[in-house]
This record gives C-alpha cells, sequence and structure tokens, in this order.
C-alpha cells in the first residue's frame, strides 16, 4: 500500500515542492491560496507523512499467568519484579517528541484555552500528533505501544482540557480504530485524527449500575436499514462541542430462567440527526451534557462490531481507560506538588522559613511518595501489556484507577489545608486541582464498584485451585487428618507470623530486602486471609461487600508495593540520579502499607462478633429501618 502511494505523488513531488515555495516567496500582500495550491499542499503533508511511516514492531514474551489474581494463592511471580523499560534509542525518541508536544502545551496561547472546541488549539495538537495517538500512521496517528502512550498521556494531561482531550482519544479513536468496519473507520476516522471533528462517548445513566440494565434502546427497523434510538445519556463528556456520539444501548432482550437478560450495541451517531438534543452541564474542569435521543434514526451500517455484543468493545476499551487515568492522576499530582513548593517558598519570610520545617517537609515527603507510587503502577501495568502477549491486566488496570485517583486525591486534600484560606477561591490552583481529581473518583464508574470487581475476579480466579482446600476446612470432622496438619502448617498465621519462603529479596537490588519481606508478609496474609474467608462464608461470600472491600483494599497494596519495589530496584542497579532517594520513598510505602495490610486482614480473620464491621452493618440497618437519621438530640432528658 505504501510503496503503490509513494509511486502515484513521487512523479509530481518537485512541482509541488516549487508550488510550495513560491507560495512563501516575499511579497508585501500575503498571498491567496486557490483550491488547487490547497490541494497540493495537502498532497505534500500526505506525501510527507506516508515518507516518514515507520514499521511499529515490538517483540512479545509469551503470556504469564495473572499476577494479581494469584497473589490470593500466595504465587508471586518474580519475573513482574523487573520494571519494564524501553531501549535507549526508543527513549531518546521517545523524549523527543514528547518534549516537542510539551513545549506547545506551556505557550500562552494553548494554555490559555478553555474549550476543546477552539480549532486552532485542536489543529496545533494535529501539528504534533497528539490524536490519536493509537491509530494507525496511514490515518496520521502515532500508533503508539502502552508504554509510550504513558508518556504522551501525562503530557496531554498537564493541560486543563485533558478530560476532553483523553475522552476523545481513548474512547472516540480508539472505538473507531479498534472495533469499525473500514467504510466507518474511513468516515469518522480521518475527521477526528485531523481535528476536524471531536467525538464524545454516551454510555452514563443516571443511576446506572450494570450496563445491561440502562434504559436507552435501539431497534432494527423491519427493512434491516435503520437503528431507531431512543433514550437519555448523562454526563457525556464533550456532549456540547463533539461532531460525533458513540453511543452504548439495549439492542435486544430475552428471558432465561424468568430473569431478563439485556445485550448491548455500540453506535457512531452523527450528533446533528434529527431528534438528538443536548443541554449542558455546570461542572467543575470538564464539559459535560445531557444528550436524549427521540426517534433517533441510525444507519445500519453505523454499528460498530457485531450486533448485540457490545460487551466485547467496551471490556477492553474500559480497561485501557482505567489505565489512562494513572498518567492523568500523575500528571496533576506533579503539578500540586510543584505549586505547593513554590507557596511555602513565596510566603517564607527570613525570620520564618517553612521549607527549614519539619511539618512543612513531612508534608512534601508524604506528597512525593504518593506521586511516585502513581507513577510507578501505571507505568508497570503498561508494561505488561506491552511486554507480553496479551496478558490478563484486568484487575491491574482497575487497581491503577482507584489507586491512582485516591492517591491524588491525598495529594490535593493535603495542598488545600496547607494552603488554608486562600484555597477557598474558586479559581484558586489547588481548588482546581482537587476538582480536577474528584471527576476521576466519578465520571463512568466508582471505585467501590472496581473494587467489588478486583476481588470477584481474583475470587473466581483462584476457585478451582482452592476449592478443595476449602471444602474441606468447611467439614473439619470429615477431615481429621488433613485438619491435623492444617493446624500445625498455620501456626504462624495463627501467630501472625507467616513463614517467608519465596525469596522476593533474590529479584532486587539488596538495599530492599526489607521492604521485599514486608511485601513478602502481605502475600502470606492475603492467602491466608482469602482462606478464613472462604472457609467463613462459603458461596455467600459474594453478598458479604465490606469483607470484599476490605480484600480489595489488601490486594491494591500488595501490588502498589510490588509497582514501587520493582521500579526503585530498576533505578538503583543501573544508577540513575536520585536512585537512593526512590529506595527512601519505596521503602516509606511500604511500611506505611504494611500497616493498613495488618489493620485490614485482623478485621477479616477476628471473629465476626469482636469485628468493627459487623456494629457498622448493624448501625446501618437500624438507618433503613428508621429510614434516615434516628438518633435523638444530645441535649435531650426525660428527668
Amino acid at each position: 500500500m505504501l510503496s503503490s502511494a509513494l509511486r502515484r505523488i513521487a512523479p509530481h513531488s518537485h512541482n509541488l515542492r516549487r508550488s510550495r515555495q513560491a507560495l512563501y516567496s516575499t511579497a508585501v500582500e500575503p498571498l491567496q491560496k486557490d483550491s488547487s495550491e490547497q490541494q497540493q499542499d495537502k498532497e505534500i503533508k500526505k506525501y510527507d507523512r506516508l515518507s516518514n511511516i515507520t514499521k511499529k514492531t515490538r517483540s512479545k514474551k509469551p503470556q504469564r499467568a495473572p499476577f494479581v489474581k494469584n497473589f490470593l494463592t500466595g504465587t508471586f511471580d518474580k519475573e513482574m519484579l523487573i520494571f519494564p523499560e524501553l531501549d535507549l534509542e526508543e527513549y531518546k525518541n521517545l523524549e523527543k517528541h514528547i518534549n516537542g508536544l510539551k513545549q506547545l502545551l506551556q505557550e500562552n496561547h494553548m494554555v490559555n484555552v478553555n474549550s476543546i472546541g477552539d480549532k486552532k488549539f485542536r489543529q496545533n495538537l494535529v501539528d504534533h500528533q497528539a490524536i490519536g495517538l493509537q491509530v494507525s500512521q496511514f490515518l496520521n496517528g502515532r500508533e503508539l505501544w502502552p508504554m509510550d502512550l504513558m508518556a504522551f498521556l501525562e503530557v496531554i494531561s498537564q493541560h486543563s482540557l485533558r478530560q476532553g482531550l483523553l475522552h476523545n482519544d481513548l474512547l472516540g479513536t480508539e472505538i473507531l480504530s479498534r472495533f469499525a468496519e473500514d467504510k466507518i473507520k474511513k468516515k469518522y476516522l480521518p475527521t477526528i485524527v485531523s481535528g476536524e471533528s471531536i467525538s464524545a462517548f454516551a454510555m452514563n445513566e443516571l443511576g446506572l449500575i450494570e450496563l445491561n440494565l440502562m434504559t436507552t434502546t435501539a431497534k432494527l427497523t423491519d427493512d434491516g436499514k435503520h437503528w431507531v434510538l431512543n433514550g437519555a445519556k448523562t454526563c457525556v463528556v464533550n456532549g456540547i462541542s463533539a461532531d460525533i456520539l458513540i453511543v452504548v444501548a439495549i439492542s435486544d432482550s430475552f428471558v432465561i430462567d424468568k430473569d431478563p437478560i439485556n445485550s448491548i450495541s455500540v453506535f457512531v451517531v452523527e450528533k446533528d440527526t434529527v431528534g438528538i438534543n443536548c443541554k449542558k452541564l455546570e461542572a467543575t474542569g470538564v464539559e459535560l451534557a445531557d444528550i436524549t435521543f427521540n426517534n433517533v434514526q441510525i444507519p445500519a451500517e453505523n454499528l460498530i462490531g457485531s450486533a448485540h455484543k457490545g460487551d466485547r468493545i467496551l471490556k477492553p476499551i474500559m480497561r485501557d481507560f482505567r489505565l489512562s487515568c494513572g498518567p492523568a492522576c500523575n500528571a496533576i499530582s506533579k503539578q500540586l506538588i510543584t505549586n505547593l513548593h513554590k507557596f511555602f517558598v513565596k510566603t517564607s519570610t527570613p525570620e520564618y522559613d517553612y521549607l527549614s520545617t519539619d511539618a512543612v517537609r513531612f508534608k512534601l515527603g508524604e506528597l512525593l511518595m504518593e506521586q511516585y507510587a502513581i507513577e510507578s503502577v501505571s507505568y508497570l501495568t503498561a508494561g505488561l501489556q506491552d511486554w507480553y502477549d496479551n496478558q490478563d491486566v484486568d484487575v491491574e488496570c482497575a487497581i491503577v484507577k482507584i489507586f491512582s485517583s485516591e492517591a491524588a486525591l491525598r495529594v490535593s486534600t493535603i495542598c488545600l489545608d496547607s494552603i488554608g484560606l486562600p484555597a477557598t477561591i474558586k479559581d484558586h490552583w489547588a481548588r482546581k486541582g482537587h476538582d480536577d481529581v474528584l471527576n476521576y473518583l466519578t465520571l463512568h464508574e466508582t471505585n467501590e464498584n472496581q473494587r467489588l470487581f478486583i476481588t470477584l475476579a481474583g475470587l473466581q480466579h483462584v476457585g478451582a485451585s482452592l476449592n478443595e482446600t476449602v471444602k474441606k476446612l468447611r467439614n473439619p470432622w470429615s477431615y481429621g487428618s488433613f485438619m491435623l496438619k492444617r493446624i500445625w502448617t498455620d501456626r504462624h498465621q495463627h501467630s501472625d507470623n507467616p513463614t517467608l519462603d519465596l525469596e522476593l529479596y533474590d529479584s532486587l537490588h539488596p538495599s530492599c530486602e526489607t521492604p521485599s519481606k514486608q511485601l513478602e508478609y502481605c502475600i502470606k496474609r492475603l492467602q491466608y486471609c482469602t482462606e478464613v474467608f472462604l472457609t467463613e462464608h462459603g458461596l455467600e461470600c459474594v453478598n458479604r461487600h465490606s469483607h470484599l472491600k476490605t480484600l480489595s483494599n489488601i490486594i491494591i497494596d500488595c501490588y502498589v508495593m510490588s509497582a514501587v519495589l520493582a521500579r526503585a530496584s530498576r533505578s538503583y542497579c543501573i544508577g540513575l540520579q536520585f536512585a537512593d532517594f526512590e529506595v527512601v520513598l519505596a521503602t516509606a510505602f511500604c511500611n506505611k502499607a504494611l500497616e493498613r495490610v495488618r489493620s485490614n486482614v485482623h478485621s477479616i480473620v477476628d471473629n465476626e462478633g469482636s469485628g468493627v464491621d459487623k456494629h457498622l452493618i448493624a448501625v446501618g440497618k437500624r438507618i433503613t429501618e428508621s429510614k434516615g437519621y434516628f438518633l435523638t438530640n444530645p441535649l435531650m432528658r426525660f428527668f
């Protein structure tokens, strides 16, 4: 395809270049281009783009067993402690492009833009190929691999329009690029990648808990030529500026064992189609809109992927979008840390230097520890996708989304607490950063639902291997010899002193030996905690949401500990600048995570009668019965 295109263009390239030189010749008045000259310029750009296309190849290792899911059985793949990296030539090339984009976004005419609908703003991004990051090079995309993508997303996320840009790219161009038919790709992708149009992803609905419970429907007409769309979507990012909508809707319904089952499909819809109405929502840091569909007719060919198989599209797309929360929250955290340091420099006086106090230094160190963990877990997860063929990283991406958003929230909260009264102003940098982080906690998916997904996915994965063990533990009188052996092997777990035999320190720099043992302790306790939980509740475990959430917190801490240790070890081994401080940050994070894991394990392993959860659940039940707050006024008396 490339060679044939070059043969068609090459004979005319000399004349085209002469025409382009003429356009830039000195004149009192700028020359006006006629349609033929504009077409020549387009051909020149096309020729240059095709000439610069390079074959994207990166060999991948064979798929390995799921990393995090196996934590629940006490299994740890030590190969994952090798932190991912790029070849030197790849890194230099990536750094060159990243620096160019970073300089562009720091220019005043880019910083001051407050709407993704600004065409000049989008055109500048197009000139740096910052739209369509994973789209084919033949469509002027960059066709980036996951680790390269993380670096680009972090730079883009430094701009205030980060939400709109990421949604346009990861939930617009990505869906079309990966799943649409060629005819649809050719129709819509070039206009998005060239900045001529904007996409919006319409999935959210009020009160939506599960996708198959959404109320937006699409019905195929009798002649099979159109889908008729009805319903409403809320909080659609880029909903006002968008020209193209990616809409998720129920396309079929049936009943299995008296339970209604809905299947979903995904459509590309032009926003100016008759029957579509948009209403702008007042939001902070992101453009949101409510969109209603009233008998909107969509051509049948505008179906993306197969009918009624939308879940196959949404699963990988939402997985990658969760991963993108990492570099976005990382960029926000870095900006907050830098601004807080500037604040302390500005407010310090010769008599009282804030930066010399332990309180301020502790805060800055705590903020950097959180940011270091966000960055580490994001790049490790991207590396798992990049290095291993078709690696299962669904749980890992969910962890990135949860941890990065909540760690960034802790960073923004500390900044608000440090700034004090000035941070109450709407446009203050600390307030704006805090509001930006809140969007990552609320848009599309809640962290609480993701926590349940993490634990249930892990339990489902290890269920078969633990089935026999749990069956025996739940029937001790039928397996006497097994129970006697179990009592002996679990004696160290009962005393909170598990045997550490994974030898993780062999795969890390010696400076990481102590935190590596802390990680191993956490893995062993997670294994024990999982067995106790399944033994206690059996199949009812899926309804024990409080314990499922607690288990997910342990899993999250174990994975992030693995990420920071792998990164710090690599930095120390290859002699990166400030590698000693990376080891300090990794050690500090592991110390804090260890305390959290101990507390969480204690709440599950202890019998429910002495647990806090049972008491709070009882209080919650009383609130339900009273239909709200039920306690009496503290000043009330009867005598």
